[in-house]
């Protein structure tokens, strides 16, 4: 009994620094893969590695009271079972001890005829090879879209890596015997591979200070575009949904112009930017899905799914730059509105970095998110950093220019979690509890229970009062360093989101019903008599930039479709096209390009194969009754209008590789 006491005191000595190892291997993998981790957030990881593996070495030093290779490796298996541990049930967790045993069987008879198999250099060795091969494999899961590996697979496969990883250094030291020379030619392989082979990210702005000599006349306003990423007109009280999800838009709309009509060009990120800063449609612009697989990959690590925008493609922020005017964007949506998709093109500086990147995830963080939901859930910065940077760009900017800033908000996007005190709906729900921990997001189109479309529903209203309640915040400023009076101010959104109509949650990819493409529009023009009031002409985000270029007194270029917002005419479209990666995993539900055409309350919604649906939004909003089939002819005339509007555009590319 006393040694195993003095056992489990050295074990608990050896399971800290494990847990130092631990963090140390995982900061180093994400960093060179490109991940980006805040210092309050790598403290707070730190912390949590070396509280478990302090745990973990009390525990298992107790029944590997000699520590070295049988330690370490049982560490290995403690940092498995932080990645496959997965409440309420206990199955996979039992599997995973079973094959654990049955590891540390054979890690013993290693340990028996390895000459430096005990001491501490045994067991550091030991523990960074598991703790290696498990991140390793685990990474490689990830990139391979496989991180949610089913039935028993996985739990085997982790409990078996820090053996495997054990094995080899075996062979390895058939030929190199000294632990000392093999663990320092491992350790020098290990960076060399990591120099060679890493990508880390710079995150800071790019800058560009270009700018026209002649700043324009005296009294050119300001011009501010807020993109409320990923919000849907009807959850906003402001247009009449139940709950008080926007009051501070309401009170901002107050003084401002209302758009009840607005809608997005397509479904997702890339095109909904590229549209509101070109003024172009996606055919017209180019920055939109493929197809097909293109080269590349994204900042996360995915194949690359969707063209730029191209260089010659004239933006908002170029126009006004060109027109005397200090530029800077300011994005939370790091994914698609990266600097390597062109959307910061005219833009002197443009802050697009992560809030949160974990290109290598570490066991503990999703041990820790079972207990805490939240704790390094939503990757993006937050509204009220965005109005930090914001704002403290606008203080530095010298005078005598009018200034144009793009913000762009990202709580409403998936994953769906509200932060306090916005998840007050949450947490009326009885079932909050259950569901706090499950992850809804699907590309499946599936039925939801009542209480999964209630819970995903009040968490997506409670990120929106959050992002409100920054708005807020954002117009306050504005006041206080007067620079609202004379300014132009545009609040919209790339797109909506759906929550559970049609089967459907989330956004990119899915059919392009109302959820996905009414959204907010609310203007208030320079000057002490703007014009206030509710407008229900159909208007789209692609009238934004010609509505700024006017305002600013800039030319409007030649190739921009849209229309100042008070005078357009033109009919509403919305397209999009077919991303490989959900036709791959999903199969045919996805496996078609969408085009949609408005005309009044009628909508027809096209696919490319042929489908027709046609909805009257006056008497079916939900968009549950297709009358295709009883109105033949209205179908046939606003499909000839859509084919007519649509062979106007230019085609900007052609994918390098089509779906099969």
């Amino acid at each position: 009994m006393r040694g195993r006491f003095w056992g489990a005191l050295r074990g608990c000595g050896l399971g800290l620094l494990a847990g130092t190892l631990w963090f140390l291997v995982e900061s180093v993998g994400n960093r060179v893969a490109g991940g980006v981790v805040s210092g309050p957030t790598l403290r707070t990881i730190a912390a949590i590695d070396v509280g478990l593996g302090g745990v973990a070495g009390l525990l298992l030093g107790a029944f590997f009271p000699r520590g070295g290779v049988q330690l370490g490796l049982a560490m290995g298996a403690a940092y498995g079972f932080l990645r496959v541990f997965e409440p309420p049930g206990m199955g996979a967790e039992a599997v995973f001890v079973l094959a654990a045993a049955a590891t540390l069987i054979v890690g013993g008879w290693i340990a028996r005829r390895d000459h430096f198999g005990g001491g501490v250099l045994a067991f550091v060795h030991t523990a960074l090879l598991g703790a290696a091969a498990v991140l390793v494999a685990d990474f490689a899961l990830d990139a391979a879209h496989a991180s949610a590996l089913r039935g028993l697979r996985l739990p085997i496969l982790i409990a078996a890596l820090p053996l495997l990883a054990v094995l080899a250094d075996w062979l390895i030291g058939l030929v190199v015997r000294r632990r000392t020379l093999r663990f320092g030619l491992e350790v020098a392989a290990a960076a060399i591979v990591l120099a060679v082979v890493g990508k880390p990210l710079s995150t800071a702005p790019l800058e560009n200070r270009v700018v026209t000599a002649v700043p324009p006349p005296k009294e050119t306003p300001d011009i501010f575009l807020v993109s409320l990423d990923t919000t849907r007109a009807d959850h906003l009280s402001l247009y009449g949904y139940q709950r008080p999800t926007s009051p501070n838009l309401e009170a901002f709309a107050a003084d401002a112009l209302t758009f009840t009509q607005a809608r997005s060009t397509a479904g997702w990120t890339l095109p909904g930017h590229a549209s509101m800063l070109t003024g172009m449609y996606p055919s017209r612009h180019g920055a939109h899905l493929a197809g097909g697989w293109l080269p590349g990959q994204s900042i996360d690590g995915r194949r690359n799914v969707a063209f730029p925008l191209a260089e010659d493609k004239i933006t908002l922020a170029e126009g006004l730059r060109d027109r005397g005017y200090t530029t800077g964007g300011f994005v939370a949506n790091f994914s698609y509105l990266y600097r390597d998709y062109g959307i910061g093109q005219g833009f002197q500086v443009y802050d697009d970095a992560p809030g949160l990147l974990l290109r290598v995830r570490p066991p503990a963080v999703r041990f820790a998110q079972k207990f805490v939901p939240g704790f390094c859930l939503k990757p993006y910065r937050t509204a009220k950093d965005m109005n930090r940077l914001v704002l403290s760009w606008l203080d530095q900017v010298p005078p005598g220019r009018p200034v144009f800033a793009f913000v762009n908000y990202m709580e409403p996007h998936q994953p769906w979690l509200a932060p306090p005190p916005f998840d007050r709906w949450v947490w009326e729900l009885p079932q909050a509890g259950r569901l706090v921990t499950k992850d809804l997001y699907t590309h499946e189109v599936k039925h939801f229970s009542d209480e999964e479309l209630a819970f995903i529903r009040a968490n997506y209203d409670g990120q929106v009062a959050a992002m409100d309640a920054a708005l807020g915040q954002l117009i306050a400023e504005l006041k206080a360093r007067g620079r609202y009076d004379n300014a132009l101010i545009i609040v919209t959104a790339d797109h909506g989101e759906l929550l559970g109509e049609h089967g459907f949650v989330g956004h990119m990819g899915r059919m392009l019903y109302e959820p996905l493409l009414h959204v907010p529009m609310v203007v208030k023009y320079p000057g002490a008599d703007h014009p206030r009031g509710r407008i229900d002409t159909p208007v789209q985000t692609l009238d934004v930039t010609p509505t700024a270029l006017t305002e600013a007194g800039a030319a409007v270029p030649t190739a921009v479709q849209g229309e100042p917002l008070r005078q357009v005419t033109r009919p509403s479209l919305a397209e999009e096209d077919i991303n490989p990666f959900l036709v791959s995993e999903y199969g045919a539900t996805y496996d078609r390009a969408v085009r949609v055409f408005f005309d009044g309350p009628w909508k027809l919604i096209t696919t490319s194969h042929g489908q027709r649906m046609l909805f009257d939004l006056a008497e079916d909003p939900q968009e549950g009754n297709d009358l295709a089939a009883t109105q033949p002819d209205r179908v046939e005339d606003l499909a000839r209008r859509l084919e007519a509007e649509m062979s106007t555009m230019v085609a900007t590319a052609e994918p390098t590789k089509q779906v099969n």
